[in-house]
């Protein structure tokens, strides 16, 4: 179960410290912030919503009744539950912050026990109201390869494409391939900045504007956020660069995929986690069912729930290989899709920067691709929308997939 996310904001460096502590050792999740005008701008990053916001009355750069009074102001985060911290024993102190909106009061001087008591009894009171604000999060696809060849790249640019297509809406790419980043080769694009640079970026820039200007947009809907610049940068993008941006993206968007490369390192371990669907990519040879059941035993190891893991084959090459029935066998897995051999056109769309759902529409690669697609975001995906014209689409997705 989530721990409940408490936000506290105090100019006092060792009164924000102790807070962490208390509320820590009491068992909720705690962010910090000591200038009351970055808590308010962390506040407005779609994703970041904490249950309850603990501050101080009386800080230099912003009182708290006035902090108050700017969360109720706005729509997006007005429900929140608000506690004042104060060392005042003034009447009037109290008036103003529940005039302002304040939920509560508590004292400086608080017991451990007390905080813990009056925190439980202002969520309880607002449970109901936070659980209609917090709207649906992003399904986020990892694509994911223990062996170079598969195509892992290649089918997580063409399906955030598809995806971008069949929804109208637009969808990120992440590509977490950081020791060799190729999507933005086969979206013949140049970025200027990636989550690389990110370490250089102070906390208090980081709003929604921010983010955005970090996601290079292509003209297929997708949205491209690149891991690095260059290979050498590979060990900056760790888990709490990641921290960063997440909570805006899982709010913003309806899908996130995520090119998650061929390393199990600790960004891609944190990045598995957090996906709902784990596409590890293989070809229907010895070597790649080898290392695809290695990758599905680690995950398994780690606590990966095993309904995430999806696996999928890759034809990379124009001879059989091994059949479907035998790879099911072996990885203990049902196979979600297989791709077609289609090596003329992913060389022709990586050499061009044209991805193959772009070059070629109506190859059959292009309708695999789209028919897994559909079948990953079928739980958000209306398929009477008339805004999706493609009244074929669907047959051929379900003759794909064995679907009635």
């Amino acid at each position: 179960m989530e721990l409940e996310h408490i936000l506290v904001i105090d100019d006092n460096i060792i009164t924000t410290t102790k807070l962490r502590a208390m509320l820590s050792q009491i068992g909720y999740t705690v962010t910090e912030k000591n200038n009351p005008l970055d808590a308010l701008r962390w506040l407005r990053v779609p994703g970041n919503f904490p249950d309850l916001i603990l501050l101080d009355l009386v800080m230099p750069q912003m009182s708290g009744e006035e902090f108050v009074r700017q969360v109720r102001a706005d729509p997006m985060i007005n429900y929140l539950p608000i506690i004042l911290l104060t060392g005042s024993t003034e009447v009037e102190d109290k008036v103003a912050g529940f005039e302002a909106g304040a939920d509560d009061f508590l004292a400086k001087t608080i017991s451990q026990t007390e905080l813990e008591v009056r925190i439980k009894s202002l969520l309880a009171r607002t449970q109901s109201l936070r659980t209609r604000h917090s709207g649906p999060e992003a399904t986020v696809m990892s694509v994911f390869s223990l062996r170079g060849g598969a195509g892992t790249t290649s089918l997580a640019v063409n399906l955030s494409v598809a995806l971008a297509q069949l929804t109208q809406e637009k969808v990120p790419l992440v590509d977490l391939a950081l020791t060799h980043p190729h999507c933005p080769l086969m979206l013949n694009i140049k970025p200027e900045n990636a989550l690389s640079t990110l370490v250089n970026w102070d906390d208090s820039v980081m709003d929604a504007d921010t983010i955005e200007q970090l996601l290079v947009k292509h003209k297929t809907g997708v949205k491209l956020l690149p891991g690095t610049l260059s290979p050498l940068e590979a060990e900056l993008v760790t888990p709490g660069v990641i921290d960063r941006v997440w909570p805006y993206l899982r709010a913003k968007y309806p899908f996130i995929v995520v090119d998650a490369g061929r390393e199990l390192t600790e960004t891609i371990i944190t990045v598995m986690e957090r996906s709902q669907k784990i596409l590890i990519v293989l070809a229907p040879d010895l070597a790649s069912l080898q290392t695809a059941t290695d990758a599905i035993k680690l995950l398994r190891k780690l606590g990966v729930d095993p309904e995430c893991i999806q696996p999928v084959v890759n034809r990379v090459f124009p001879y059989e290989g091994l059949k479907e029935k035998f790879i099911e066998q072996i990885l203990g897995e049902k196979i979600i899709a297989e791709i077609p051999h289609g090596r003329l056109e992913f060389v022709n769309a990586i050499n061009t920067g044209t991805p193959v759902m772009v070059e070629n529409p109506r190859s059959k690669v292009n309708q695999a691709i789209n028919a897994l697609a559909h079948k990953l975001g079928a739980s958000k995906l209306n398929t009477e929308d008339n805004s999706v014209d493609t009244p074929s689409f669907f047959s051929q997705a379900r003759k794909l997939l064995n679907v009635a």
